[in-house]
């Protein structure tokens, strides 16, 4: 399979079309149109990433979030440098999937609202409709069949979510009937959610003001823990869109947050 057939496959999946327009998607380092047999999968475009990767033998790399979403020089020796030479230097390519990945509900981006078994799973903020008939957008909302214990639904979504701190802001209910979820920073959502019904908002990246005013209970788990598990999930997707003949292979990432917990000392999730 070639260059232009990789990414043919991916945009079958998550078209940069749908992308929001601030957004950066698609190609963000060009390699040449060569025969791929290994593609690498990975949340962010980092150097120890990029260096696993290609150690692997990865001829095409995806990443959800894109290298920049401004155009901009290699003028320092930073990670930005850095990446764009190991790339360049081996010949490959880069390729960023986000918020064309992020609006596709029916796929890896709504993983958590269907292992928390939600029912009636729908899109909280639609953007958009595609060829098919489906609606597009940002994060989900459903319900619980039945009323689950909010301290239960906290510990769960911590396993879930593989991190080792939650924190919370926001009344909290004794108990939870209705789930909104939006992976990364989705605290711009957090009025939608509680208007349409949610006891609960989960998310990452909340600031101090919009959790002094929410009106409903937020989980922030951090912009990492949902996507990683997103972009794993997203990578046995697209193993099974690009055959045998490509053998596609996820690289974790590392939260770039530890926690320092009294009595405990530091914590990493």
């Amino acid at each position: 399979m070639k260059t232009a057939d990789v990414i043919s496959r991916i945009e079958s999946l998550v078209p940069s079309g749908y992308a929001a327009p601030w957004d950066n998607c698609g190609v963000q380092v060009a390699g040449r149109e060569r025969a791929v047999g290994k593609v690498a999968v990975a949340l962010d475009p980092l150097p120890q990433v990029v260096a696993e990767a290609l150690e692997w033998g990865a001829q095409f790399i995806l990443t959800h979030h894109p290298l920049a979403i401004e155009a901009k020089l290699p003028s320092q020796l930073d990670w930005f440098h850095a990446v764009m030479k190991q790339v360049l230097c081996a010949d490959v390519t880069l390729f960023a999937s986000h918020t064309s990945l992020d609006v596709q509900f029916k796929g890896a981006v709504s993983w958590l609202g269907r292992e928390l078994e939600l029912e009636n799973l729908r899109v909280l903020d639609p953007v958009a409709e595609n060829e098919a008939g489906d609606i597009l957008g940002f994060g989900c909302i459903g319900e619980f069949s039945s009323p689950v214990i909010f301290a239960d639904l906290v510990e769960r979504v911590s396993q879930l979510a593989g991190c080792g701190v939650v924190a919370l802001c926001g009344p909290e209910p004794e108990q939870v009937g209705c789930v909104a979820i939006c992976p990364g920073s989705g605290s711009s959502l957090m009025n939608k959610a509680f208007s349409l019904g949610a006891d609960v908002f989960i998310t990452g990246d909340v600031k101090y003001h919009p959790a002094q005013e929410s009106v409903g209970a937020v989980f922030d788990v951090g912009h990492f823990s949902l996507e990683e598990e997103m972009m794993r999930r997203f990578s046995v997707i697209l193993g099974e869109e690009l055959g045998n003949e490509v053998e596609v292979k996820f690289f974790s990432g590392r939260n770039p947050f530890a926690y320092h917990v009294q009595g405990e000392g530091v914590r990493r999730p």
